[in-house]
């Protein structure tokens, strides 16, 4: 695993009062919850108390800042470290293991996120000039949250205390906050994705169908034809784009669907193993404990007894 990235906003005199105001407003929207979907389309908040146990999700194409307390995030074999007043996005669904590592009940985790929307994106790049030529190499991107992305949210969580105006001004917000994601810092990796959409359309669709297909057998050819291109190239943008291969992508999404089936459908190893597409008992077992740290029977059991729950973004 490659080394990890720290990302804690610097000039906290600047941007310590908009984090301030938001923490607070959070802080109420939040409580007693763990996962606190708005009214707003797209825009959740959460919220841990206490450092968590690893969770493992696919995360779909979004945003998020961190208001308070730290988060560490494995992306592929990347490793980021997020702290206040950082952000990370994706583009496209990555797995990735997530794990709270500074909170507490009276400075919990709180952190806003946001679904992008790629069609708007892809209008928006139109009109902002690209200066990096830098091919990306992640399959996210992460950074400093400008004071101006910090004020963008303010605004759009300041709009669920004017119902009234949600309808008329969200959509015009989240614009700007893709707008001021596309001049970030780290804007050059997204305007990357978004122009270079003839070959992230090609993954997206290969991606699109093993989310579907995940427990039927995987034949590379055939995903590269419906990709649009060459099994070599699939492997290479596949790569760029999500930070692993095909065939390991497919292992992340049975071993996920497997964990939860175990979890919500209270299915024993063998059944869930076999429900996702594994043929071998002990392969199931053995990728399982590589993916979670654990066999699944000590794991479920872990997890249950501290109460599962969607992993904090």
């Amino acid at each position: 695993m490659n080394p990890s990235l720290t990302f804690s906003a610097s000039g906290l005199d600047r941007k310590g009062e908009g984090l301030r105001r938001l923490t607070e407003r959070l802080t109420v929207i939040t409580t007693g919850k763990e996962v606190c979907p708005s009214v707003i389309k797209g825009l959740t908040f959460y919220r841990m108390d206490a450092p968590g146990l690893p969770d493992y999700c696919v995360y779909e194409p979004c945003v998020a800042l961190i208001v308070q307390g730290t988060k560490h995030t494995v992306f592929g074999t990347e490793e980021v470290v997020s702290e206040p007043g950082s952000f990370f996005v994706t583009s496209i669904d990555i797995p990735t293991t997530a794990k709270v590592i500074r909170a507490s009940a009276e400075r919990p985790y709180l952190s806003i996120v946001l679904k992008l929307d790629m069609a708007l994106l892809h209008d928006i790049v139109q009109s902002v000039p690209e200066v990096d030529s830098t091919i990306p190499t992640r399959c996210y991107a992460a950074g400093e949250a400008t004071d101006e992305l910090i004020d963008v949210f303010g605004r759009l969580v300041a709009l669920l205390d004017r119902p009234q105006e949600i309808a008329l001004m969200a959509d015009l917000v989240k614009r700007e906050v893709c707008l001021r994601l596309l001049l970030s810092d780290a804007g050059y990796w997204l305007r990357w994705i978004v122009r270079e959409g003839y070959r992230s359309r090609g993954i997206v669709r290969a991606i699109d169908w093993l989310k579907r297909n995940y427990a039927e057998p995987l034949r590379i050819a055939e995903l590269a034809g419906m990709a649009g291109m060459a099994s070599s190239t699939l492997h290479h943008n596949f790569r760029q784009l999500t930070g692993t291969s095909p065939l390991q992508y497919q292992k992340t999404l049975r071993l996920h669907a497997a964990r939860s089936l175990m979890l919500t459908e209270r299915l024993d190893a063998n059944t869930a193993g076999l429900r996702v597409g594994y043929e071998s008992v002990s392969q199931f077992s053995r990728e399982y404990a590589r993916r979670f740290g654990a066999p699944p029977s000590r794991d479920i059991r872990q997890a249950r007894q501290f109460g599962d729950q969607p992993a904090p973004v």
